[in-house]
């Protein structure tokens, strides 16, 4: 329910005129409340919440007694899907209570439950319509084994069947969700483009926090943090790189940003490691940095993927150092914004962070008025909110814009 989709859809959606509630599962176990513009949010338990160091620990010593002995505590249901049984029983009355003209579905996770939902209310008589929104390729989802990736593309299959509509983030990704999903219809693009009109002035500033002077350079990179984004590397790189700061924009107690620190403790006066602030902020926030990391490794979702941070460093008007992905090394070679380095390889990272900071001005010249609107939240939300009106069938008056701020 925090996923910067999520809520930017729900905003968006709201000051269009529509009444947004949007349900997700609580990190803590404690259910709560929240809004965002004229969207409200609920945050329900259905989900276990554990000890992720203890279970893997567990997991390590008896790896398969632990799994037993968790299936039989924790059923998920017939369909195989986690937390199938809980999500439903937690959902149906809240739904039911609302009454949507429109579920929409965030991700693979959410599909199987919001189909379900959405042939009970039919069932009942009401006309709803179904949306999902496909943030990633299942079989591309390094985490999920090969039972859960099977279990959630049976589910797909069916839930695409009754939906009314497929979302997709980027067009490489619709080129395999249509044979992956068994669809003739290509999915509709809303891409994750960062907020344009809906910008706020950060409150903070990067650069002072990690206690730089203008002259620095310094690399930032903002998001979720784990082996496969990469950040190894360029840690690795700060060694060849003396008079060069990285800031990491993430969650301090991330056990991940923990590992990284250790790793970085021989050059740990320019590792600086600062927490989140408000998505509508980020831009703002991270405009005072030279340049934007993504060293992403090679992994099929990475991909064919134009990821959030992508279009939130070219509203900063950051030149982006992205590996060799797909998708994102062929957009950095098109709008010339940045430079491709081999994933994984330091000299290679080295050798672009080099080349931008020799002539950044170079990189920045390309950040147009024009080519900065087409990489906009709002350009994408006309889209979404479009076909909210085409499958209900209204055109509510659009309310006076509220700010994007998330208020608990």
């Amino acid at each position: 329910a925090e996923d910067s989709r999520v809520l930017k859809m729900a905003w968006s959606l709201g000051n269009a005129g529509w009444d947004v509630l949007v349900c997700g599962s609580t990190p803590t176990g404690k259910v709560d409340k929240f809004s965002i513009g004229y969207a409200n949010i609920e945050r329900l338990q259905i989900k276990y919440v554990v000890n992720q160091r203890l279970i893997a620990k567990l997991l390590r010593k008896s790896r398969r007694r632990l799994r037993k002995i968790l299936e039989t505590l924790f059923p998920s249901s017939k369909s195989g899907i986690p937390n199938y049984q809980r999500s439903q029983k937690a959902l149906k009355p809240i739904v039911q209570r609302f009454s949507p003209d429109v579920i929409h579905a965030h991700d693979y996770t959410a599909l199987p439950i919001a189909t379900e939902i959405t042939q009970l209310l039919r069932a009942q008589g009401k006309k709803v319509s179904l949306i999902y929104d496909a943030h990633e390729y299942v079989p591309g989802v390094s985490h999920l084994t090969k039972p859960l990736v099977n279990a959630y593309t049976k589910a797909e299959r069916f839930g695409v069947a009754q939906s009314d509509a497929v979302l997709s983030v980027s067009e490489p990704m619709s080129d395999l969700l249509m044979p992956h999903l068994k669809s003739k219809k290509r999915p509709i693009l809303v891409a994750n483009d960062p907020l344009f009109a809906g910008q706020q002035k950060s409150k903070l500033n990067l650069r002072k926090m990690c206690g730089l002077n203008n002259k620095t350079a310094l690399m930032v990179y903002s998001g979720a943090v784990a082996p496969q984004r990469g950040l190894s590397t360029a840690i690795e790189a700060l060694r060849k790189l003396p008079n060069v700061h990285l800031a990491l924009i993430a969650n301090p107690e991330n056990a991940t940003v923990k590992q990284l620190e250790i790793e970085a403790s021989d050059v740990a006066d320019r590792f600086h490691v600062v927490p989140y602030v408000p998505n509508s902020e980020l831009v703002s926030f991270l405009s005072t940095a030279n340049i934007g990391l993504i060293p992403l490794h090679h992994k099929l979702n990475h991909e064919i993927s134009l990821i959030t941070k992508f279009g939130e460093y070219m509203q900063a008007k950051l030149p982006i150092v992205v590996s060799d992905v797909k998708t994102m090394a062929a957009e950095v070679k098109r709008l010339k914004n940045g430079e491709v380095f081999i994933a994984q390889d330091v000299d290679s990272f080295v050798a672009a962070v080099k080349k931008v900071l020799a002539n950044e001005k170079r990189y920045k010249k390309v950040y147009t008025k024009s080519v900065l609107a087409q990489r906009s939240w709002e350009l994408q939300a006309k889209v979404l909110v479009n076909l909210y009106n085409k499958l209900a069938g209204v055109k509510p008056k659009p309310r006076k814009a509220k700010a994007f701020t998330v208020k608990y």
